[in-house]
C-alpha cells in the first residue's frame, strides 16, 4: 500500500497515541516502549556504504582500477540477488585483511564527508526523529560495518546500533569478521533488554533479506522496495514509502 511519508508519520501518532513529547517509559510498568528499527543501506541512504568506500578508495589512489572493477561486479550481483551477502563481505574483507585499523577509520571518515553524508535520505532522517520525539527508541539494524554506519548513526541520533565487526590484532584487520546477520534475533534481543515487544515495534527496510523481521513486527514498513520485495508484500496491506529527496534539512 503507497502512501506518502506525511501520511505515515501521521499514523505513527495515531498508533502510538503519543502527544510529540518525549516519555519517560523508566517511569511506569504499563507502558513498554515502542521501538523503531532502521535498516541503513538502500533505506536511509541512497545506495551502499560499502560502495562509498570503494569509491573513496579509488578517487584517492588507494584501489587499483581492476580490484574496483572486481568489487563493482560483486556489488552489482549482490543487488540483483546473484550473490548473497556473505559472500560479499567475505571477499571485501579478505582483500583488506592486513589493513592497519587506522587507515579504514580514516577512510571511512573521508567516505562519510565527501560521500555517504549527501546520500542521506531527507525525509528518512526526519522520520527517525519523528520517532525520537515521540519518545520511541530508535535502533539502527544493519550488516554494514561500523566504520561505515557509526557516523551516520550518530548524525540520526540511534539509541543502539547493531552492525557487522571486524577482527582487529595488532592495530590491523585480521579477517575474521561478527557478521550482522539476523535482524531479528537482535531485534528481539533488545526488546528483551529494554522491556519492549516486536508486536508494538516499526521496522523500515527495503530489502527482501529481512522479511523474517518484517513480518514479526506489529507495524511493517517497506522503504525503497526491491523488485523482490515488492512482489513479496503484494496482498500484505503494508505501508510502502519512497524517499527522494537527499541531503539535510
Amino acid at each position: 500500500m503507497k502512501i506518502s511519508v506525511d501520511e505515515h508519520v501521521a499514523s505513527i501518532a495515531l498508533v502510538s497515541g503519543a502527544d510529540a513529547s518525549p516519555v519517560n517509559f523508566a517511569s511506569t510498568e504499563l507502558e513498554p516502549p515502542v521501538i523503531a528499527f532502521f535498516d541503513l543501506d538502500r533505506t536511509l541512504i541512497d545506495g551502499y556504504s560499502l560502495t562509498a568506500l570503494a569509491w573513496q578508495q579509488i578517487f584517492t589512489l588507494r584501489m587499483s582500477v581492476p580490484r574496483f572493477i572486481k568489487l563493482s561486479i560483486m556489488f552489482s550481483k549482490y543487488g540483483l540477488g546473484q550473490l548473497s551477502y556473505a559472500e560479499m563481505l567475505e571477499a571485501t574483507i579478505d582483500d583488506i585483511k592486513g589493513m592497519p585499523e587506522q587507515n579504514l577509520i580514516d577512510l571511512a571518515q573521508e567516505s562519510y564527508e565527501q560521500r555517504l553524508k549527501h546520500w542521506i535520505y531527507r525525509d528518512g532522517f526526519e522520520l527517525v526523529q519523528s520517532h525520537k520525539k515521540r519518545g520511541h527508541h530508535v535502533v539502527l539494524v544493519t550488516s554494514a560495518t561500523s566504520y561505515q554506519s557509526s557516523a551516520i548513526a550518530e548524525l540520526f541520533g540511534f539509541d543502539q546500533v547493531y552492525c557487522t565487526e571486524l577482527e582487529i590484532v595488532d592495530e590491523r584487520i585480521a579477517g575474521g569478521v561478527a557478521p550482522c546477520y539476523g535482524a531479528g534475533i537482535v531485534a528481539r534481543g533488545y526488546c528483551t533488554e529494554v522491556g519492549g515487544d516486536l508486536s508494538n515495534a516499526y521496522f523500515y527496510s527495503d530489502s527482501p533479506d529481512d522479511m523474517p523481521l518484517l513480518e514479526q513486527v506489529g507495524h511493517p514498513v517497506v522503504v525503497n522496495a526491491k523488485k523482490k520485495l515488492a512482489k513479496l508484500i503484494e496482498g500484505r496491506n503494508w505501508p510502502a514509502i519512497q524517499f527522494d529527496k537527499k541531503g539535510l534539512p
